[in-house]
């Protein structure tokens, strides 16, 4: 499949990119694993050439459906299988009736997995027309550098923007694991914090409503543009940076879907980082990669998502908001 997709498979509305198999709403979790193409990597010894016994501080994974290499790996490299990681996710928001919503492989071999769930109700900003629906995101990879990723976010329908959601510490709303020996034993802890965690939502939504009533000047915006997305101080001119932090006043003033009450608010001035992040953010795109794949992962976990949770931070200081902790 294109955009770097293996396998994929989806609940409800059809994805931007037309891709994936559809299943109805109510799926069981054995067919999602199935269609998302879950499949069980398992370890192999490597040789080198001309050598009878394998190489001592090395194996390599293999895909046990297909037998299709993944990577080569350290001998205290834990496997932790996707199923895992989508089931951790699944329990951990079964108390609010988390709906599955997208799952798949990512790859040549799809050595990157991901199960997007849905928590019901989506939350209602004071004074924005737009809704947010919440999601529960689980990742992981059998590359060999990908970790494990629990994560939740939120997604701002008028414009399709996710923001990480900052219930508290900076990275209150994410688990990263490496694939170290206590990588099990740490996925459990952490599908624990999750589970409190989405549980917590309810802080964000107090918290979206007062960034909503809390009045925010483009003088404001500014000095929050100064800390995170700060000018080097060098004699050399930065024209990508710079156009990035005017595309953030812009958004600001001009954004889509910020009018009425919410329009010069420190909610506004969150949403204008979010949109900039998610669609206007340079997104460098080494060869052979996809740009829509690229932009998507860093939405979710790479630097657009860093971003936002920085600029939310920055701006609750600015507005003098306390974040909970």
């Amino acid at each position: 499949m294109p955009h770097d997709i293996k396998e994929m498979a989806f609940v409800g509305q059809v994805p931007w990119h037309g891709l994936g198999t559809q299943l109805p709403q109510n799926t069981d979790y054995e067919s999602i694993v199935e269609a998302a193409g879950f499949y069980m990597a398992e370890e192999r010894p490597v040789f080198a050439p001309g050598m009878d016994e394998p190489i001592p501080d090395k194996k390599a994974l293999f895909r046990q459906d297909t037998g299709g290499y993944l990577s080569t790996v350290s001998k205290g490299y834990e496997v932790i299988q996707f199923e895992d990681v989508a089931r951790t996710l699944v329990e951990a928001a079964g108390g609010v009736r988390c709906i599955f919503h997208t799952a798949g492989t990512l790859g040549r071999h799809g050595e990157r997995g991901w199960l997007l769930g849905e928590l019901p109700e989506p939350m209602c900003v004071r004074g924005d027309k737009s809704i947010i629906k919440r999601y529960v995101l689980g990742y992981t990879g059998h590359d060999g550098t990908t970790a494990i990723t629990l994560k939740n976010v939120a997604t701002r329908v008028v414009c399709q923007n996710t923001i990480g959601v900052a219930l508290g510490e900076r990275d209150g709303a994410e688990w990263q694991i490496l694939h170290t020996s206590s990588a099990k034993a740490r996925l459990d802890e952490a599908g624990r914090a999750f589970r409190r965690l989405v549980q917590g939502y309810e802080r964000f939504a107090a918290l979206s409503d007062h960034l909503a009533m809390t009045r925010f000047s483009e003088h404001q915006l500014r000095n929050v543009i100064d800390v995170v997305m700060p000018l080097p101080q060098d004699e050399t001119e930065h024209p990508r940076l710079m156009k990035g932090r005017n595309k953030v006043v812009e958004l600001f003033h001009a954004g889509r879907g910020l009018e009425g009450s919410i329009r010069s608010t420190a909610w506004g001035a969150l949403q204008a980082f979010s949109e900039y992040a998610d669609h206007h953010r340079h997104t460098r795109v080494p060869k052979g990669k996809n740009v829509d794949t690229l932009r998507l992962e860093s939405i979710w976990m790479g630097k657009a998502a860093s971003l936002k949770r920085q600029a939310l931070a920055a701006i609750a200081d600015t507005a003098r908001i306390r974040l909970a902790t």
